[in-house]
């Protein structure tokens, strides 16, 4: 901990990636999103606002200690999650109003956001238990709130597309057939596996205060 780090750059790089969710319709206002910075144990907040193209109210928040707001839970819960976006998603929010979780229906989903993105019974604001979060996906959606998470702020802006694409594909197919085809098994074990395996190295980069390395290819 204590590596010295340029705020200013990372405030810009992450009001810049708000910003891109935003003008792709994956963030409204309201939304925030945040990026852990495991070299000072702090984590940073952008909230997106509909006056504003690029967001320039950025919170610093220290992760030592108990505790204090969703986003500060969630990463002293999951030391693998390097960034988080939480809000209306609209396609995964979907899943609250039909009261289902999303199951495995692509390879590339099981591959960056685990077996299923789970339908939670809670609102986000409430004391619900941290084992909600310990099947370690990174897409969960309670009953006010979707959230995604990534090992890295770049990787979590490729899963939020994942996370939006896939959950469109099942809610049409739910909604017109009331099921929708699982991947085979086989299929979402290697591919699960290896979402295990990378944030098992993540965690262990965050926890020794460095950045998570997004890896190439599937």
């Amino acid at each position: 901990m204590g590596t010295r780090i340029d705020p200013s750059s990372i405030e810009e790089t992450l009001a810049m990636a708000a910003a891109r969710l935003a003008g792709k319709g994956l963030l409204t206002h309201g939304d925030v999103l945040s990026q852990r910075i495991p070299e000072q144990n702090k984590l940073v907040a952008v909230t997106i606002n509909r006056n504003q193209d690029v967001p320039d109210s950025v919170v610093w928040q220290d992760l030592s200690g108990k505790p204090q707001g969703l986003h500060h839970r969630i990463y002293a819960a999951r030391p693998d999650v390097g960034a988080i976006a939480g809000g209306q998603m609209t396609w995964t929010r979907a899943l609250a109003r039909l009261d289902v979780s999303l199951p495995a229906v692509f390879d590339e989903q099981v591959r960056h956001l685990g077996v299923e993105a789970r339908r939670v019974a809670f609102r986000s604001g409430e004391n619900w238990p941290l084992a909600t979060l310990a099947n370690g996906a990174n897409a969960y959606c309670f009953d006010d709130l979707a959230l995604c998470f990534g090992m890295g702020l770049e990787r979590l802006l490729l899963n939020i597309e994942i996370l939006e694409k896939c959950a469109e594909s099942f809610v049409l197919a739910y909604s017109a057939a009331g099921t929708a085809k699982r991947i085979p098994w086989l299929i979402r074990y290697i591919a699960n596996g290896r979402l295990k395996k990378d944030q098992k190295d993540a965690a262990t980069r965050h926890l020794s205060g460095e950045r998570s390395i997004m890896k190439a290819g599937y």
